[in-house]
């Protein structure tokens, strides 16, 4: 059983990565929409809903994905906060229709952010764990 939990805890650090660059990838094309679009009206494709919706979903997916078993295995809950705090804000400013502006930017750049460290600080507390005595505990061993 041990072998499927370090199995488990090495999936999610890299699924931690592949949220962390996802959030990225999401601020980087929330910002460079407000940016490009002004200079290149061709390219208003990515501004379609469609596509802030889609990322809103893969974010979502890959979040509950790396940190609900990694909060399974480390127990330290602000990773999932984090997350859920920077989900919220994103789809409260989707549903809401902010239109572009600096505050938009500022609220999407802050959620992201938070979407990025919950999944740093998901995959620094699962490398922690791996000292404890039984991975996933995060206990020490006794002697």
């Amino acid at each position: 059983m041990p072998a499927l939990d370090h199995s488990l805890e090495r999936s999610n650090i890299s699924l931690d990565i592949v949220g962390a660059a996802a959030s990225l990838v999401c601020a980087v094309h929330c910002t460079g929409v407000a940016l490009v679009l002004g200079l290149v009206p061709a390219l208003e494709i990515v501004a379609q809903p469609w596509v802030d919706w889609l990322f809103l979903g893969a974010s979502t997916l890959l979040g509950v994905t790396a940190l609900v078993p990694g909060y399974r295995q480390h127990r330290h809950p602000m990773p999932l906060v984090l997350f859920v705090g920077g989900i919220s804000i994103l789809f409260g400013a989707r549903l809401l229709h902010l239109p572009p502006s600096t505050f938009e930017l500022s609220i999407v750049l802050l959620a992201a952010a938070a979407l990025i460290t919950a999944h740093w600080r998901n995959r620094d507390e699962l490398r922690a764990c791996r000292c404890g005595g039984h991975i996933g505990t995060g206990v020490l061993p006794t002697t």
